[in-house]
């Protein structure tokens, strides 16, 4: 009896998580908006400047970058809109742009990309490399 409740409950929090990654639409992280293949394209079109952090959760470096990108998209608000892709999540998007190597930061320009910051730095860095696309 116990082990046909276990399997019961293993299917409803299956399915519960199915429901939850078929989700459509783009999803707020703090100032920073998750982005995924489906999304993607609205997300670019979505503000004059767009930078888009390409991430994986076992990156020590992206790791590093994430709560300073978090930090300078409130400082940024209202100028530049960020966005953060999970590259373990998504493949399509990094395939298109040849992203092969992580923190990858993409930046457009009213939907056409501009440039590509590869790598992690600290906090005043990343405000330097932002802030010349303003």
């Amino acid at each position: 009896m116990a082990e046909d409740e276990l399997a019961e409950i293993r299917r409803r929090k299956l399915e519960a998580l199915m429901g939850q990654s078929e989700q459509k639409g783009v999803k707020k992280l703090s100032g920073v908006t998750e982005v995924k293949d489906s999304t993607f394209e609205e997300f670019i079109k979505s503000a004059p400047l767009v930078i888009i952090d390409c991430w994986a959760p076992w990156c020590g470096p992206c790791r590093m970058l994430s709560p300073i990108v978090e930090q300078l998209s409130e400082e940024f608000e209202g100028k530049i809109a960020f966005g953060k892709m999970n590259t373990d999540e998504n493949e399509n998007t990094p395939m298109k742009f040849n992203i092969t190597a992580i923190p990858t930061m993409l930046v457009f320009k009213n939907g056409a990309q501009i440039d590509r910051i590869v790598g992690a730095g600290n906090k005043d860095f990343m405000r330097q490399k932002f802030s010349k696309y303003l």
